[in-house]
């Protein structure tokens, strides 16, 4: 496991399998200032590749969390597979007014959901998950064991406002309204969604998956 904090060359490329929507870089959403600071931001992302350092080995391969501090204006998250399995995570989501540590796990946790997440699968050939996969996983499987390794305290109550947090995170990248859980999406597919649901699926999903119930029919068709 490395943790590899000079991106100059990742960031030149341009092929990517999966991302967490970027948002248009906005003052009214961000700080002048880092709201997680550069020490805490690179910890919070290598221990939580520590905690799940079991996940690579059912594929044979090497994972590498990548913490990004050399662009504030990138608030930006991936996973790919090239020679390496990857997740980056760059230093613009430590200045959006939305994200704290807790709610960066979640969106580690996330990137963590495109690689080992299972199916349904992105058509890339590259065994990514599905958007609404990768939240699933993120809250079944992922968010409490990568919230204890910030704090092992109030997992409960941090795992429900990280889910908020982020949910606010992508309503503003959207130009939707905050999701809430007294407002489900009541969409129903006629066929799995690939991409990205809107703000409140996701929101759902997150909440589906931190309680281990069905993933919701605003993005899956069983």
């Amino acid at each position: 496991m490395k943790l590899i904090l000079n991106l100059a060359t990742i960031l030149i490329c341009t092929q990517l399998h999966a991302n967490f929507q970027r948002s248009i870089w906005e003052s009214s959403l961000t700080t002048a200032e880092p709201v997680i600071q550069k020490r805490a931001f690179i910890r919070t992302i290598d221990n939580i590749g520590k905690e799940f350092k079991e996940l690579p080995l059912s594929f044979n391969e090497e994972l590498q969390m990548f913490a990004g501090w050399l662009y504030p204006t990138a608030d930006t998250a991936m996973a790919r597979r090239w020679e390496t399995a990857q997740v980056l995570i760059y230093r613009g989501m430590a200045h959006r007014r939305e994200i704290d540590k807790d709610a960066l796990a979640l969106i580690v946790c996330h990137e963590l959901g495109h690689l080992y997440g299972g199916k349904p699968l992105k058509p890339t050939g590259k065994y990514i998950s599905a958007e609404g996969q990768a939240d699933y996983f993120a809250t079944r499987y992922c968010l409490k064991r990568a919230l204890a390794s910030i704090h092992p305290k109030n997992i409960e109550k941090r795992a429900i406002r990280a889910m908020h947090l982020v949910g606010s995170f992508l309503a503003n990248n959207w130009g939707h309204p905050h999701p809430t859980l007294d407002t489900p999406d009541k969409t129903i597919v006629e066929k799995t969604l690939i991409d990205h649901p809107t703000p409140q699926c996701r929101l759902d999903t997150f909440w589906a998956g931190y309680h281990g119930g069905k993933r919701p029919n605003c993005w899956y068709k069983p």
